[in-house]
């Protein structure tokens, strides 16, 4: 868990980025389901799962390393500016409230937990937020100091739902039905295998 501020830092900008190496070594297992599904599509699909799964293949690979270059949490003297694959949202200092630290698990409430780091406005609503999947704690630890605001450390919970309980404007719908995120996924990819399965079979 990232450890207590060390009070604000003045002058030039903290800019923080993702770490992919961090990412790479916490996400490979639950990404095998769907090379698996890919590789379905690849050497089951015919000739129209193959262009598909290339081209998914393709895209990942494109997209990621330019999230990686691209992504940041920049703090300077007057804003937080929180930097996507598409865009900058920008947020006054004066309107962050709090900060949140928090280990949650991997994938089930058993599983090896992470620690996350939220930023919250006033209100409760986030304004950024570290995962641990893509964030080392070092770089947490930096944004405690630099915000220098109160922050909450609560320990391992089991789960973002539990987290969700205490902030609901912190943790995403889809993180807290982790189910409903992996049927986004899955049910298209089995409908995709299924519909080019019918057409080469027909």
């Amino acid at each position: 868990m990232p450890g207590p501020s060390r009070g604000p830092v003045s002058g030039a900008a903290l800019v923080l980025r993702p770490s992919l190496r961090r990412y790479l070594s916490t996400v490979k297992w639950s990404l095998l389901p769907i090379l698996v599904l890919l590789a379905a599509l690849l050497f089951r699909g015919g000739g129209v799962g193959a262009v598909v799964s290339v081209m998914v293949i393709a895209l990942a690979s494109a997209i990621a390393p330019v999230y990686f270059r691209r992504a940041a949490v920049t703090v300077t003297p007057t804003e937080i500016a929180v930097t996507g694959l598409l865009r900058t949202r920008r947020t006054p200092r004066d309107a962050v409230g709090s900060i949140v630290a928090v280990a949650l698990p991997r994938t089930h409430k058993n599983s090896k937990s992470l620690a996350h780091l939220y930023v919250l406005g006033r209100g409760g609503r986030r304004i950024a937020r570290l995962k641990g999947s893509r964030w080392v704690e070092d770089d947490m630890r930096r944004l405690i100091a630099a915000l220098g605001v109160e922050t909450t450390k609560l320990g391992r919970l089991a789960s973002p739902r539990a987290l969700a309980r205490r902030y609901p404007h912190a943790v995403p719908l889809l993180e807290r039905y982790p189910v409903l995120a992996g049927a986004l996924v899955v049910v298209p990819s089995v409908a995709a295998i299924f519909l080019v399965s019918l057409e080469y079979s027909s």
